[in-house]
């Protein structure tokens, strides 16, 4: 009995040794390739158990289903001006010597891209594995992005058609890594800022336009200020004219009616006028204390302080 329960234990022993020698698992987000002493003879694109003969003979590489990232470092570029020329610097000689674009000032660009393996054996036998793959994805995508973005405005960058100019670069690195295997799904520009030279040459520019729109907009004010202190000025005139002419006018009138009643009452009694007119006189004359008068006792003037006008006792 314990021989037969010998015998039982090897044949399973054997039985599961073959099966992990023959059986293999390729998972969900994996794809796998048998190789028959280094040759493929069959590719495995489904999740599952699968069946191979033992090793050495045959032997299984696994690649990756899911999409996967490629971030190049960030590329110089030349950008063109509106007028289709290249951006130039403030400061040629300058920047040429830093940069070494014979004055043409480049932006940063910072790319990144995901693809997919669609071709397992197609990866495989051009590229070996990932590592491959994200070096030649990354040598084709800075070489077309210098080319697409060359012939892009910055203000094209940094509007909607950003978006058409992600998918010519895409599609173009497609066109290469077709025959790879690969398929690159998404090309994004994360990033687009002006180089320090650029910046700086930037920044100087707004601050003199800015400088040179508060000088027009200061000197227009101050402009507007002189027309508008000249207009008041000529209002002014006009108005204080108008009111001398107006015064005089009335005043005038006020002198005729003044006349006018003053022959009324002279000729209503005479002597009476000329006794009023006299009161007003010395009213006018003699109110102050500092008033010194030299006059004659006769001195018509003075008529009326004498005995006969006095009033009675």
């Amino acid at each position: 009995m314990q021989q037969n329960f010998n015998n039982v234990f090897l044949l399973g022993a054997a039985a599961v040794g073959i099966a992990a020698a023959t059986l293999f698992t390729v998972d969900v987000t994996q794809q796998a390739i048998v190789l028959r002493f280094g040759q493929p003879v069959k590719v495995h694109t489904t999740a599952g158990l699968k069946a191979k003969l033992p090793w050495p003979i045959e032997t299984v590489e696994y690649f990756d289903s899911r999409l996967l990232d490629v971030d190049p470092a960030p590329e110089r570029v030349n950008l063109m001006s509106e007028d289709g020329q290249p951006v130039k610097a403030a400061d040629d000689k300058e920047t040429a010597a830093k940069t070494g674009h014979s004055g043409s000032i480049p932006i940063i660009v910072d790319t990144f891209a995901r693809y997919r393996i669609t071709d397992p054996l197609l990866f495989l036998q051009r590229l070996r594995g990932e590592v491959n793959a994200q070096a030649r994805i990354e040598a084709v995508m800075n070489a077309v992005t210098r080319d697409v973005l060359g012939k892009a405005t910055l203000s094209q960058l940094l509007s909607t058609q950003r978006t058409a100019l992600m998918g010519q670069i895409r599609d173009r690195v497609n066109r290469d890594m077709k025959e790879r295997g690969v398929e690159v799904v998404d090309v994004r520009i994360g990033r687009a800022d002006l180089t320090e030279q650029l910046s700086e040459s930037t920044v100087s520019r707004m601050i003199a336009e800015r400088r040179e729109e508060a000088t027009e907009t200061r000197a227009k004010g101050q402009e507007k200020a002189q027309e508008i202190k000249a207009t008041a000025e000529k209002e002014r005139t006009i108005l204080i004219a108008q009111a001398q002419r107006d015064a005089e006018a009335m005043r005038g009138e006020g002198d005729k009616i003044a006349i006018e009643t003053t022959t009324a009452a002279a000729n209503e009694d005479r002597d009476f006028y000329a006794f009023i007119k006299t009161m007003f006189a010395y009213q006018n004359t003699l109110a102050s204390p500092d008033t010194t008068l030299v006059l004659s006792p006769d001195s018509a003037f003075m008529r009326y302080f004498k005995s006969q006008y006095a009033p009675p006792k």
